[in-house]
This record gives C-alpha cells, sequence and structure tokens, in this order.
C-alpha cells in the first residue's frame, strides 16, 4: 500500500474510533441510563483496538522495529481470543457458581437460574442442532419446524446480544462521577435477619453508602426500606442503627420506611428528599448491590429522578444468579419494547423465509 492509501486507511480507522468514543462518552456525561451504553462500550473499546493496531503498523513498517509488529498481533490475538472465548468461560462460570450457590443456599428455584442457564446454554449448542435436524425431516411439518427453530434462534441471539449489553452497561454505569454534586445519598434496603439486625450483605450495602457519604459531605444519608411480612422493624431502620454504629451522625441520616420494592424504594426517597428540602441542584447517588444498580437507575429514569449509581461488592457466586434475575426484571420492565421487537424480528424472518422460498 502507497502512502496516500495508508494515510486514508490510518484517517478511517481514527475517524472510527472518534466515533465510538464520542458516542460512549456523550452517553456516559448525558443520559447514561440504558443498555445502549453498552453497545457504545463494546464498540469504543473495539475501534480503539483496532485504530491503535493499524496506527502502529503503518508508524512502524515491517523490519524497522520487529517488536511493534509482534506487540500487535499479540493485541490484535488477545482481543479476538477474548471475544472467542467469552462464551465459554460465561457458561463455565454459570455452571460452576451456580452449583457452589445451590450448595450453600439450597435448592430452591431462585437460586438456581444462574445453573439453568448455563446448562440451557450447553443445550442450545450441543442438542439444539440434531433436535432442529430431526424436527425438520417430518413430512409436510418439517418446513413449519424448521422455521420455528429459525426464529427462535435468532431470538436468541438478539437477547444475547442486548443480555451482553445489560451487562456491560451495568458496570460502566458505577464509574464515578467525580465532579458531580449530590443532595443525598439512598441506600436500598434488603431483608433482615430473624433478629432485626442487618445482614452482611445489608450491612456491605450500608458501609458502601457511608462510604460514598464521606466521599460527598454535603449530602445527606437516606436509609430506604420498609418492613417485610416476616420482619421485626422496617428494614430502614435497622440500617439506621447501623449507620449509627459506624459513626454517622444522628443528623445525617434519614429514613424511607414504607416501601416494599425497589420502585418504591426511589419513588418514596424522592418524597422524603421534597418533603424534608433536600432537593437543590444535586442528584440523588443510589447505592445497592453491585449487580441492582444498573436495574435501580433504569427505574429512577422512568420516574424521572436525576440519579447516579454506585454499587457494593458481592460474591461472583451469588453474583451471577442475581444478575440473571436483575435480567428478567428488566426484560418484564421493558416488555412492551421486547414485543414489539419480537413481532419485528418475526416479521422480518417471515419476509426473509418468503423471499428465499420464492427465489
Amino acid at each position: 500500500m502507497d502512502l496516500a492509501g495508508e494515510g486514508i486507511f490510518v484517517a478511517l480507522a481514527a475517524v472510527m474510533a472518534g466515533l465510538g468514543q464520542l458516542w460512549f462518552w456523550r452517553l456516559r456525561l448525558g443520559e447514561e441510563r440504558t443498555i445502549w451504553l453498552g453497545c457504545a462500550a463494546l464498540v469504543a473499546a473495539g475501534t480503539a483496538v483496532m485504530a491503535l493496531s493499524i496506527l502502529l503498523v503503518v508508524i512502524f513498517p515491517e523490519g524497522v522495529f520487529p517488536w511493534v509488529q509482534t506487540l500487535v498481533l499479540a493485541i490484535l490475538a488477545i482481543f479476538f481470543i477474548f471475544l472467542l472465548m467469552f462464551p465459554i468461560v460465561l457458561v463455565v462460570t454459570l455452571i460452576a457458581t451456580g452449583i457452589r450457590l445451590v450448595r450453600s443456599e439450597g435448592r430452591s428455584l431462585r437460586n438456581m437460574l444462574s445453573l439453568g442457564l448455563g446448562c440451557a446454554m450447553v443445550a442450545y449448542v450441543t442438542i439444539w442442532p440434531f433436535v432442529r435436524s430431526a424436527l425438520s425431516d417430518v413430512p409436510v411439518f418439517g418446513n413449519v419446524f424448521d422455521f420455528i427453530f429459525g426464529f427462535i434462534a435468532l431470538l436468541i441471539a438478539l437477547l444475547g446480544t442486548a443480555f451482553a449489553f445489560y451487562t456491560v452497561a451495568g458496570v460502566a454505569v458505577q464509574w464515578p462521577h467525580r465532579h458531580r454534586r449530590y443532595d443525598a445519598v439512598v441506600v436500598l434496603g434488603a431483608a433482615l435477619m430473624e433478629d432485626g439486625t442487618v445482614t452482611p450483605l445489608l450491612a456491605n450495602r450500608v458501609k458502601r453508602g457511608i462510604e460514598l457519604w464521606h466521599l460527598h459531605p454535603e449530602a445527606k444519608l437516606i436509609m430506604s426500606g420498609g418492613q417485610g411480612a416476616d420482619e421485626l422493624q422496617p428494614e430502614s431502620h435497622a440500617m439506621r442503627a447501623f449507620a449509627l454504629a459506624q459513626g454517622v451522625p444522628e443528623d445525617a441520616v434519614f429514613v424511607e420506611d414504607r416501601s416494599a420494592n425497589t420502585r418504591e424504594n426511589l419513588a418514596f426517597t424522592e418524597r422524603l428528599r421534597e418533603q424534608e428540602e433536600l432537593t437543590s441542584e444535586g442528584r440523588l447517588l443510589v447505592v445497592s448491590d453491585d449487580y441492582h444498580v444498573f436495574r435501580a437507575l433504569l427505574i429512577t429514569r422512568t420516574l424521572g429522578i436525576a440519579a447516579d449509581g454506585a454499587g457494593a461488592k458481592v460474591r461472583l457466586y451469588f453474583a451471577l444468579n442475581a444478575l440473571v434475575r436483575e435480567w428478567v426484571a428488566y426484560v418484564d420492565l421493558k416488555r412492551a419494547v421486547f414485543m414489539k421487537l419480537t413481532l419485528a424480528v418475526l416479521a422480518l424472518y417471515t419476509a426473509f423465509c418468503l423471499l428465499t422460498a420464492c427465489t
């Protein structure tokens, strides 16, 4: 390739990388509460790696600095190996952590979600093709079965892609916005111990909230959580007692003790902020377990609340199973969108099958 051709190639790579970065940071600094943030993050990372690799090859042509060529190949190899190995690593992790969770927490349906998803992914790769092939050969109805299997496969691919975007976005939204001002740090509640005290999981949430409150001393600390049917006191009261024991002053902690779910946590907290005049030009900083933060932020968007999020770390074997639950809850939250997507995919796939059948 001549010098002009190399220049055009580098310019195109730089433009693609720049557009990828622009898209990501536009969402990140604007409205990041969308799964498109995950897509933008992957596009930004992919185009940046490609642009860097192309630039190194052009600046250091083969034979000048051979180690640069090796470095470029290593970067590309690592990137593509990661893409290829990710599904395998995910399946193994889902099954391994799912087995550990079932052994430690019991065989309830909610504890078997990650294990079930991992097994379903294995079955999709190993069993699905044989079942599809067998049913496609059935007289008369073979084409119908093949159409159904093809549509389901396409739908699974789209849902899997959306799940990947959701997961990446859930990580990205928790990167701190260091220069933003917050009126309040709200810690979302969770189930209590039998004696009415906070569980280790909830204690970690409160500790994370206290840590962020120290970083934003202008904010008030709000504990949000009502009283469940099997709880001795409202979750927020136990959380407040724990925070006071950690040295937080009484006048810095407020409680919202009527909520029964995440939406109510956030809606009732916003009412409390208005009643206590805790709203000014700042935002709300939502604290929960790391796997739950993103969905909580999506709910704040539907409620019209300006908010950012931060997560308390949870053990991997528990977090992955909970992430699957969060994804199911997200699909339910966006049920109308997913229904429209399903119908659109069905219409396009039907049209494609009819066109290919006619030709």
